[in-house]
């Protein structure tokens, strides 16, 4: 975890992560200066290892990761001292102080009652490691093995950028980086990644999908060749299973997505910002062409702050321009959406001339889960649309908040990602005098088939009753997530309501 010791007093922030320390303190307005030391033991070193002069942070570079320091500031010209401890962890976690207070909301896109999971505003003066590798690949480039060779032996070509303590610019230009991707034409590429290919590290969980938002301004001088800027997300390594499809074996490797899934989406691409869904394969592993794609019209992107969202759930993909619904691929037979993780990219590609992409923030969403319950908006409290469920049922009141009113014929449910090939416990309450039908099933990727994994039908007091129902996942690849449909239908004749849904893994 990054984390400030519970030791540190109020006016010493650390923060560490695997390649620096951030140390910022609140000292007097009229001080000279600070001396800071840092130790890896106690032992507070005999003379400062820096000094600053009006400032209140300072980056301690070239720390060793997974150990704690120990860290004292002094003023030069009184005895005011801070001490405090941290530890230089390889994981990101959310800084909830940080959370509370960006510096620029959000768009109206983000779903009500989804919370910020992960998201990184740029206003260190160094990259976060612990969130980003720096060095480019991707499934295409695996594929056509054009730097396979510098990928596997650390030598592909470092991202050029800069971060001014409120945005990073990632940019391509004459001089950096200082070596093309692409030799042949000239194209560079500086694009900072959430998974590295080579080391097989992925900084990043979004297997559950969720909602995620950037804010950026692009531009370019001259004539690039192969000009391009791009938030995308593509399948992760270390091989091909995720490019190829099934029933397709290349270089030995077998191929694991289902015919119509994506491998690749990408949120904007072209400075025409085109969203595509990547995933026609053919069987010798040969890209064929897109799922699907669009551009949306009414849109200055050139030197332009503009905002851009992907809703990515279970069974649907949803894209976003400055927080206006731009096209919704919701066809439950057609199904896109990946069931993994995904590597998750910012980049600037271009030979010649210069390309920049500012990125002011980049944040993802997801609902929030509490106490093993896997199922998001368990009591129907979190919003005032019943989302993520859908159907005909209505808000009303419940146990303790709300609870959902199912009249007679009405039926709700919820698409979620599950642990594959586990057993579960379905929870709920119901209230009225019916019969609720309650089914949880088991989703065939792309096509949306359903395969009943239980099902039972209970009658309703006037008082809320408990009711328990066990299934199990069905099986997926590995640790990619299972599918499943729960669903809720009013069988009887009189209203039923219901409340405090929870689905959680019994072993």
């Amino acid at each position: 975890m990054q984390a400030q010791d519970q030791s540190s007093p109020a006016n010493l922030r650390l923060k560490g992560t695997r390649s620096w320390i951030r140390v910022c303190w609140e000292g007097a307005s009229n001080t000279k200066g600070y001396r800071l030391y840092w130790s890896d033991n106690e032992q507070q070193p005999a003379a400062p290892l820096a000094t600053v002069a009006a400032a209140n942070c300072f980056y301690i570079q070239g720390v060793k990761e997974n150990t704690h320091y120990y860290v004292w500031v002094e003023s030069l010209d009184s005895k005011e001292t801070f001490r405090g401890a941290v530890t230089t962890s390889t994981h990101w976690s959310l800084d909830t102080t940080e959370a509370r207070q960006l510096d620029i909301p959000s768009s109206a896109a983000v779903p009500e009652g989804m919370k910020l999971f992960w998201h990184d505003e740029f206003n260190d003066s160094l990259l976060d490691r612990n969130k980003w590798h720096t060095t480019y690949y991707s499934n295409i480039d695996y594929l056509r093995k054009d730097n396979l060779e510098a990928m596997r032996n650390g030598e592909l070509p470092e991202a050029a950028y800069k971060l001014n303590g409120r945005t990073i610019n990632i940019f391509t230009n004459d001089s950096l980086p200082a070596k093309a991707f692409y030799p042949s034409n000239g194209r560079k590429i500086s694009s900072i990644q959430t998974y590295d290919w080579r080391t097989n590290e992925n900084l990043l969980d979004n297997s559950r999908g969720g909602y995620f938002e950037v804010r950026v301004k692009r531009s370019f001088t001259g004539k690039p060749q192969g000009l391009n800027t791009a938030f995308w997300f593509d399948s992760p390594g270390p091989d091909l299973k995720y490019y190829l499809q099934e029933g397709t074996t290349l270089d030995g490797v077998k191929g694991i997505r289902p015919k119509g899934q994506v491998f690749e989406i990408d949120v904007f691409e072209n400075l025409d910002a085109q969203f595509v869904l990547h995933g026609h394969v053919d069987e010798h592993g040969r890209f064929v062409h897109n799922l699907n794609t669009h551009i949306a019209k009414g849109f200055e992107h050139r030197d332009q702050w503009v905002t851009h969202g992907i809703l990515w759930t279970p069974n649907s993909i949803k894209h976003y321009i400055n927080g206006q619904l731009i096209r919704a691929y919701t066809d439950k037979h057609q199904i896109y959406s990946p069931n993994h993780v995904m590597n998750v990219f910012l980049g600037a590609y271009g030979g010649g001339g210069a390309v920049n992409m500012e990125v002011d923030y980049i944040r993802g969403y997801q609902w929030p889960l509490e106490d093993g319950n896997e199922l998001p908006n368990p009591g129907f409290d979190i919003n005032t649309t019943l989302l993520p469920w859908e159907g005909s049922g209505a808000l009303t009141s419940g146990r303790q908040g709300q609870g959902v009113l199912l009249k007679p014929g009405q039926e709700i449910e919820q698409y979620v990602y599950l642990d594959n090939d586990k057993t579960y416990q379905l929870t709920y309450w119901q209230q009225g005098n019916g019969q609720l039908q309650a089914t949880v099933e088991n989703m065939k990727l792309v096509t949306g088939d359903l395969q009943q994994a239980a099902a039972q039908a209970t009658g309703s007091k006037n008082t809320f009753t408990e009711q328990c129902l066990d299934f199990r996942t069905g099986k997926e690849y590995d640790r990619n997530m299972k599918t499943i449909r729960v669903a809720f239908k009013n069988t009887g004749r009189r209203p039923i309501v219901l409340d405090d849904v929870t689905i959680r893994k019994t072993h």
